[in-house]
C-alpha cells in the first residue's frame, strides 16, 4: 500500500447496484478515498429499495434505470458515462475492498484490461462452484488461453478499448465473461492480479445456477465463433470425417468392403463444416479489421 503506482493515473469507478441499500453505504465509505479516483458512478439498475438514495447521500454520481435491465446493462451505462481514460468496475455487495481495487488500479495503465483473480482464500458460493469450473474449462478450451478467473467483477479497462466492444456485451450478468473472451480474441493486453474477496453483504446473489449457466455456455460458443471460428469448426469437421472413416473400417472388417450412405453423409457433413468455418473466419477477420 505504500508505493501504489495507481495514484499516478486518474480513473473512474463504476459500481452496478440492484437492491443493495444495505451494503452500498459501507462500500462507498471504503472506496471514496481511493487515490487517483476522479469519480464514482453508481448505476442503480431499477432497485425497489433505497439503493439510489443511499448512494446519493454519499455524494457520488448516481445513474438510474427505470427498471431492472441486468448487470451488463448497468455496466454499459456507467462505462459510457465516465470521463477518464481508465475505468474500474467492482461489485456493490462489499466483496471488493480498498486494497483489492488498488491492486487492479496499479496495473491499469499498462494493460487494456486488468482482472482481479480470486484466490483460494476468497469467499465463493460452493453450490455454484462445479458449474463455474465447467464453464472455465470450456472457455480455456475454446479461447486457447489459460483464464485464471473467467467472471470476476473487479476489473479495469482502458475506456477507449472497452467502449469499442460494448455493442457485443450482453445486458445480463455475463458481461464479465464476454469482456474476457473479447479481449483475448482481439489481441488486447490482459493481466491478472490475485485478490481475496469477502463474503457478500445484503441480499443473496440473483444468479440462477442452471438457467444462467446454460446461457454463459452458449455465450462462450457464440463469442468463439465470432472471434475465432476455426477453433470450433475444424474440430467438428474432423470429428465427422473421422467418424466416417472409422465407420468404413469397422464395417469393412465385420461385413464387407462397402461405402454406405451413412458414411458418405458423415464425410460430406465434415467437409461442409470445414468450408463453413473458412467462410466464418473471413467474416470474423473483416469484423476485427473494422474494429481496428
Amino acid at each position: 500500500m505504500s508505493d501504489q503506482p495507481a495514484a499516478a493515473i486518474t480513473f473512474s469507478l463504476v459500481i452496478p447496484a440492484f437492491n443493495e441499500a444495505g451494503a452500498i453505504g459501507g462500500v462507498l465509505d471504503e472506496l471514496k478515498t481511493l487515490p487517483g479516483c476522479r469519480e464514482i458512478i453508481v448505476v442503480d439498475d431499477g432497485s425497489t429499495d433505497a439503493t439510489a438514495d443511499e448512494a446519493r447521500h454519499h455524494g457520488v454520481t448516481v445513474l438510474s434505470h427505470p427498471y431492472n435491465r441486468g448487470y451488463g446493462a448497468a455496466l454499459k451505462t456507467g462505462i459510457q458515462a465516465v470521463t477518464t481514460d481508465y475505468v474500474i468496475t467492482c461489485d456493490a455487495d462489499g466483496q471488493h475492498g480498498f486494497a483489492e481495487v488498488m491492486k487492479v488500479a496499479a496495473d491499469a495503465s499498462r494493460f487494456d484490461m486488468v482482472v482481479g483473480a480470486r484466490d483460494g482464500a476468497s469467499h465463493q458460493s460452493l453450490i455454484r462452484m462445479p458449474g463455474k469450473r465447467i464453464l472455465a474449462w470450456f472457455a480455456n478450451l475454446l479461447a486457447a488461453k489459460k483464464i485464471p478467473d473467467l467472471n470476476s467483477g473487479l476489473r479495469s479497462f482502458k475506456t477507449a478499448v472497452i467502449r469499442r466492444y460494448l455493442h457485443l456485451m450482453p445486458d445480463g450478468f455475463s458481461f464479465s465473461t464476454t469482456s474476457t473472451l473479447a479481449m483475448f480474441r482481439t489481441g488486447s493486453s490482459v493481466n491478472y492480479v490475485p485478490i481475496t474477496t469477502r463474503r457478500r453483504e445484503g441480499r443473496n446473489s440473483s444468479v440462477k445456477i442452471f438457467q444462467d449457466g446454460f446461457r454463459v455456455l452458449m455465450l462462450i460458443v457464440n463469442l468463439t465463433v465470432l472471434f475465432n471460428p476455426m477453433r470450433v469448426f475444424v474440430p467438428l469437421a474432423f470429428f465427422f470425417m473421422g467418424a466416417s472413416v472409422v465407420y468404413f473400417v469397422i464395417y469393412s472388417l465385420m461385413e464387407r468392403i462397402h461405402i454406405t450412405e451413412s458414411m458418405v453423409l458423415l464425410f460430406i457433413t465434415g467437409i461442409i463444416l470445414f468450408f463453413l468455418g473458412i467462410v466464418c473466419e473471413q467474416v470474423s477477420a473483416i469484423r476485427r479489421e473494422i474494429h481496428r
